[in-house]
């Protein structure tokens, strides 16, 4: 895997995998005509179901890949008979996403990667994340632009061409791959990167597109979806969904592998990433969205579970003009499924920040979250002159404080997060 260069590159003080220390034998004893074993002493005589217990609470996957590297006991107990995808499929399951950034969609300048706020650990360079190993006619140039990212890849699109070609690449490895638009359809637009055909893990070597398209001559809208295990004419056309669904919208986030698009309307359904299914996400909205005729957007936020064995905390965040709604996820007995209460409520987020904000317009602000980090989220507030005022709020108190700018356009820039994919396997050392 990629990602497991990622971490002998960064190796920093751990004793390197190419010269182990082999376990040291288990002494026994005899004691009243008994055989009994010597407690433990050292980290050879922890067994290896307790190291993946104690593993398991490691929440970076840089963190897991050091330790790997470091240890040949550890990496022996993380790579189990399926070279340890059962182990890695929980791991990132127990956590929430590393951000390590954010990409800029910017108006006036090309497409700008900006580190997280509170970047993780352990630190990563930033520069490993620009995108200027693509051509120079993409990186030099604001025509093209994030259309999303997910599992390490970002897929960017022609936003001057009518259809838009794609390339999806990864950052990590400074790899790439053009995408050909969809034969015979004069425009359309990307709706979300999707996990590859049959293992649901992602690559650049396998990966999907969902793309939205338009027939020139009136016909209805299509969706259709590009495989890169299929080769290099990997398109294929959905089905309409049932019960008046769509596939469009914006992509709120990604839930226990699953995709929610949000709707301008006010609607969430969640994408199931297999079936390809469409269903209702049941929210409860109390917003009068009659009295104040905005658009309506929708924002997945992760934050880390109540224990390091709990799964992450997950919120959405619904914006309508200037109103917000905190839902939260709720899970079952089971640990499984579970529903969305409205955690709290913002009215009036004009009121909120002329208490933290001096010269804070008094009129209504139109807001967006613009932003999103471990239990965090980026909001911008602009008024009718088009000033732009920053705030990050924190997820588990709902507590607001201003925000200063990263850059020049941050408040009006479309911004993507990226976040530090888990790797999909770990060989074992050789005995």
């Amino acid at each position: 895997m990629d990602i497991i260069q990622l971490g002998f590159h960064d190796l920093q003080g751990f004793r390197s995998s190419s010269a182990p220390t082999e376990p040291r034998p288990r002494q026994w004893r005899r004691k009243a005509g008994t055989e009994e074993a010597e407690e433990p002493r050292s980290i050879h005589d922890v067994p290896d179901d307790l190291l993946r217990q104690i593993l398991l609470r490691l929440d970076s996957p840089l963190w897991l890949l050091r330790a790997a590297c470091a240890y040949r006991q550890f990496r022996r107990a993380v790579a189990s008979a399926d070279s340890g995808r059962s182990f890695l499929r929980l791991a990132s399951s127990l956590h929430p996403p590393v951000v390590v950034g954010h990409y800029h969609n910017c108006r006036v300048r090309p497409i700008a990667f900006v580190p997280s706020l509170s970047p993780p650990a352990p630190p990563i360079d930033g520069g490993r994340f620009a995108l200027d190993f693509l051509p120079r006619s993409i990186t030099t140039t604001t025509d093209w632009e994030v259309a999303d990212c997910h599992g390490g890849l970002v897929v960017l699109c022609n936003s001057q061409n009518s259809p838009s070609n794609l390339i999806v690449c990864d950052p990590l490895t400074r790899r790439y791959q053009g995408i050909p638009h969809p034969l015979e359809k004069l425009a359309g637009f990307v709706v979300a990167l999707l996990d590859g055909d049959g293992d649901g893990n992602i690559s650049i070597s396998n990966f999907r597109v969902l793309y939205h398209c338009f027939h020139g001559d009136g016909a209805p809208r299509q969706v259709c979806v590009f495989s890169a295990a299929d080769g290099g004419d990997g398109w294929r056309f959905l089905r309409r969904p049932s019960a008046g669904s769509y596939y469009i919208g914006h992509v709120a986030g990604r839930v226990d592998g699953s995709i929610y698009l949000g709707s301008v309307t006010g609607n969430v359904r969640v994408l199931d990433n297999a079936s390809m299914e469409l269903s209702e996400v049941y929210l409860p909205i109390g917003i009068d969205k009659s009295k104040a005729p905005r658009i309506s957007t929708f924002t997945v936020v992760h934050g880390a579970g109540a224990n390091p064995t709990s799964p992450p905390s997950t919120w959405i965040i619904h914006v309508h003009g200037e109103e917000l709604e905190f839902y939260r996820r709720v899970r079952g007995g089971s640990g499984s499924g579970g529903e969305w209460v409205l955690e709290h409520n913002i009215p009036k987020l004009s009121e909120v920040a002329r208490g933290l904000l001096a010269g804070c317009p008094e009129e209504r602000l139109e807001v967006y979250v613009i932003a999103v980090g471990t239990g965090t989220a980026v909001l911008s507030a602009g008024d009718r002159d088009e000033r732009k005022l920053l705030f990050s709020i924190d997820m588990d108190t709902k507590k607001l404080a201003p925000k200063e700018s990263l850059s020049p356009d941050e408040g009006d820039s479309h911004q993507f997060t990226y976040t530090l994919p888990w790797p999909q396997l770990l060989q074992a050392c050789p005995s």
